[in-house]
């Protein structure tokens, strides 16, 4: 897809980021190994994914902002843990991992304006007990709602569940689990694999992670053991996350996604990843995108 950016901030005055690529000839990109169909490595020194396709977008951008169509592009693998730092830092340019723009994180690093809704789904055997499946499922157990001190809440004590480490969903989870006053053990694993592996062995009773994550992750699995349910227990927009501190930069980026958004060319990129996108995601899309 070729790039669509018709006016971009000039020369990067102002712009640490920009200054920075002109000076190395080198766009880094950050990104996670394992967490399609966002970010993905195809093969050693590159990447792939919904969210790398629009960061090579925005790389295009970047080279006739800077009038430098040399300017190369290299792919940094980043884990959780790291993933702010290193852009605060310098190391990576943009972090092409989605990224949920918490105030904590603000704290850090800037973001983009989202590139999509999201939310923390689970992933279960198939052999989990039913009332596990249907709590988790409905928010009921017996078809009648639970609550803190709830005699229902029983099926989640000593129960252990696998999140990422550092993620969203490790916060939300250990939330949730202290607000029900339950024993239930939030068991951090360092990627997906981790997790799904924790999960089909009986060390953990479920896996919460970003459900498209979880979707694509059970496409892998030949076992025909796990199911990811159709609850989301959260929604939360995903963003990209930038230097704190760049206006110039985050104009750039912000103009390529909200002109992707605008003209309906992120149907494109958002089929080729996560499937035809239905009216209502068209819509997110056309009212996520800042005008000009």
């Amino acid at each position: 897809m070729p790039a669509i950016l018709a006016q971009a901030p000039t020369g990067g005055q102002g712009s640490a980021t920009l200054e920075r690529i002109r000076a190395s000839g080198k766009f880094t990109i950050g990104y996670y190994a394992q967490a399609r169909p966002f970010t993905y490595e195809d093969k050693p020194g590159s990447a792939d994914g919904y969210a790398i396709a629009l960061c090579r977008q925005i790389v295009s951008a970047t080279q006739e902002a800077l009038h430098a169509p040399n300017v190369t592009t290299a792919f940094v693998a980043v884990d959780a843990a790291d993933r702010f730092k290193a852009v605060a830092e310098g190391r990576i340019d943009l972090l092409c991992g989605p990224s949920v723009p918490s105030l904590s994180g603000r704290a850090e690093v800037s973001f983009s304006i989202p590139i999509m809704s999201s939310g923390v789904g689970v992933m279960l055997r198939k052999d989990a007990p039913v009332a596990l499946h249907d709590l988790l499922e409905t928010g009921q157990s017996g078809g009648r709602p639970i609550w803190r001190g709830s005699p229902m809440l029983a099926v989640l004590q000593q129960r252990n569940f696998a999140v990422i480490a550092g993620s969203v969903s490790e916060k939300l989870l250990k939330e949730r689990r202290d607000e029900l006053k339950v024993n239930s053990v939030v068991v951090p694993v360092p990627d997906l694999n981790a997790g799904l592996k924790a999960l089909l062995d009986g060390r953990v009773d479920g896996f919460f992670a970003e459900r498209n994550v979880l979707l694509d992750l059970a496409k892998s699995d030949t076992s025909g053991q796990i199911v990811v349910l159709n609850r989301v227990f959260d929604y939360e927009p995903l963003s990209l996350a930038l230097a704190r501190g760049d206006p110039d930069f985050r104009l750039l980026v912000d103009q390529v996604l909200s002109r992707l958004y605008r003209t309906g060319k992120i149907d494109a990129v958002y089929e080729q990843y996560l499937g035809k996108p239905d009216p209502s995601v068209e819509e997110w899309f056309r009212r996520t995108a800042l005008p000009e």
